[in-house]
C-alpha cells in the first residue's frame, strides 16, 4: 500500500512540476494512433454490450485482507522450504514474514524541477538508498530464522504457516552455533 501511495504521490508531483501534459505532444506514427483509436472504439462498444457487473462483495479483496492480517505479525512463526532443481534444499522455521530483496523504504525515484531559460521541466532521477548506493537489488527474498539468522534466497520457495510433511529430507541442513 505504501508503494502505491508513493507512486501516486510521485505522479502527482511530476504533473505539478511539469504542468499538464497532452498526448498530442507524444510522437507516434499514424498507424499507432489509428490502432489506439480502434482499440478504444472496440473497448467502448464491448463495455456497452457486455458491461462489467456491479459486485456487492469481493472475495479477492477479502482474501488479500485475510492474507495481510495473517502474514503481517511481528512474531509470527512460519516455515519456508527453499527449492532448487525440484529438490528441497533447505527448510527453516522463521519469525516474521518473507520479504522481497527489492522492497524499499522510500521511493526509488526523485522528480527534480529544473528551469532553463524560463522553461521549467521535471526530470526523474534515481534516488540513492539509505546507505548512499544506487542500483537495483538482486531478485530474491530474505527472512530471519527463529534463531535470528538472516537468510537470502534467489530461487523458488514454498512458504506456509504450518509445517509440511516432506517425502525426502532437505539437501542442506542448518547448523546453529
Amino acid at each position: 500500500m505504501r508503494k502505491v501511495l508513493a507512486i501516486v504521490a510521485l505522479a502527482l508531483l511530476s504533473i505539478l512540476l511539469m504542468g499538464t501534459s497532452s498526448c498530442d505532444s507524444v510522437k507516434t506514427g499514424d498507424s499507432t494512433k489509428k490502432e489506439m483509436e480502434q482499440t478504444e472504439t472496440n473497448q467502448t462498444r464491448l463495455a456497452q454490450v457486455v458491461p462489467p457487473p456491479q459486485l456487492q462483495d469481493s472475495l479477492e479483496r477479502r482474501n488479500l485482507v485475510r492474507r495481510l492480517e495473517r502474514i503481517n505479525k511481528t512474531d509470527q512463526i512460519s516455515y519456508i522450504y527453499l527449492v532448487n532443481y525440484g529438490k528441497v534444499m533447505a527448510f527453516y522455521t522463521i519469525r516474521g514474514k518473507v520479504s522481497s530483496l527489492n522492497s524499499l523504504l522510500t521511493t526509488p525515484q526523485q522528480v527534480v524541477a529544473v528551469t532553463i531559460q524560463g522553461d521549467r521541466k521535471g526530470y526523474i532521477l534515481p534516488s540513492p538508498d539509505f546507505d548512499g548506493s544506487y542500483g537495483k537489488n538482486p531478485d530474491g527474498i530474505f527472512f530471519f530464522t527463529t534463531e535470528g539468522a538472516y537468510v537470502e534466497w534467489a530461487g523458488d520457495f514454498l512458504w506456509c504457516d504450518q509445517p509440511l510433511k516432506l517425502a525426502q529430507p532437505p539437501e542442506l541442513v542448518q547448523q546453529m552455533k
